[in-house]
């Protein structure tokens, strides 16, 4: 076989120099375009981070009024030594940490019965449960309040707990319920010819596989619990009980003046949610496309 001419070799090497030109813009165009957009979405992000190390004695910013000419962590050491902010985080933990451990408990093994087990009128209760989505907390937040004072559970970080884990459940319900019917169904079947019961073959095959749509709940969970504003403000009377969100509330006229140590609460309120978020993030996307890894 003759080998081909140096003008073809040079004619297929150009030629293959304009297809990976190609292949490498259309793989670079979208950086170009959702660069800036994430810039202009965390915008709000850079100015509260920058205001937060605001110095009182030398109030004055630069680059749009993001960030302060001298930076300094004196709002955060004000913050810490003159407010028991740590005794908020303490509360805020014990309302986030249970309910999210609530939530993917009861919402897996709800998401169980109606994805694997023969259940009479499972997609009637399931209808049901995707109606309860449809609520939002300030719609019955006034049905809450209510029964928490019925039940005695008013001006009590338990009663928050039951709250949210009631509230979270049909969420992660539907989520587990996607992975759980990506597993085989040969899996339940070998398992129950083994001998295996249905809380064993729950708690040994199903759950494990389902770790991200664990994640998801996970992450869901503990940034609306965190976040949550509305239902402590009313169901929490007690300064010493309320969690963090609720601290620039509570100390707005003691920070009035001083908006560095008020944006250095908010850093605080989001700092726990994206190290939970930087955590379990590998797992977010397979969990949400219903995948089993």
């Amino acid at each position: 076989m003759t080998s081909a001419s140096p003008t073809a070799r040079i004619g297929l090497r150009s030629r293959l120099s304009r297809i990976t030109s190609r292949v490498g813009w259309a793989q670079r165009w979208p950086h170009l375009i959702l660069g800036p957009l994430a810039l202009l979405w965390l915008s709000p992000v850079f100015m509260v981070v920058g205001l937060s190390l605001l110095p009182t004695n030398n109030p004055r910013t630069t680059f749009l009024n993001m960030f302060p000419e001298t930076p300094s962590l004196s709002n955060y050491v004000e913050i810490w030594s003159q407010n028991p902010i740590m005794q908020h985080v303490v509360n805020s933990l014990i309302i986030t940490v249970p309910t999210v451990a609530l939530v993917v408990l009861f919402g897996s093994m709800a998401a169980f019965g109606f994805a694997v087990l023969r259940i009479p009128f499972k997609a009637v209760f399931f209808m049901v449960l995707v109606l309860a989505l449809v609520l939002p907390i300030p719609a019955v937040v006034v049905a809450l309040f209510q029964v928490l004072q019925a039940l005695g559970l008013y001006n009590s970080l338990g009663g928050l707990i039951l709250a949210y884990s009631a509230l979270g459940i049909p969420f992660a319900t539907i989520i587990f319920r996607a992975s759980f019917r990506a597993i085989p169904g040969v899996l339940y079947e070998a398992a129950e010819l083994d001998g295996a019961s249905r809380w064993g073959i729950f708690r040994r095959i199903y759950f494990p596989l389902a770790m991200p749509a664990v994640a998801v709940v996970v992450i869901w969970q503990f940034m609306i619990t965190w976040n949550e504003f509305l239902l402590p403000l009313v169901a929490i009377a007690d300064n010493a009980k309320k969690p963090l969100t609720l601290v620039p509330l509570a100390y707005q006229g003691i920070y009035l003046s001083q908006p560095g140590a008020l944006f250095a609460i908010l850093v605080l309120i989001s700092v726990p949610v994206v190290i939970v978020f930087l955590a379990t993030q590998r797992f977010l996307v397979a969990g949400l496309s219903g995948s089993v890894k």
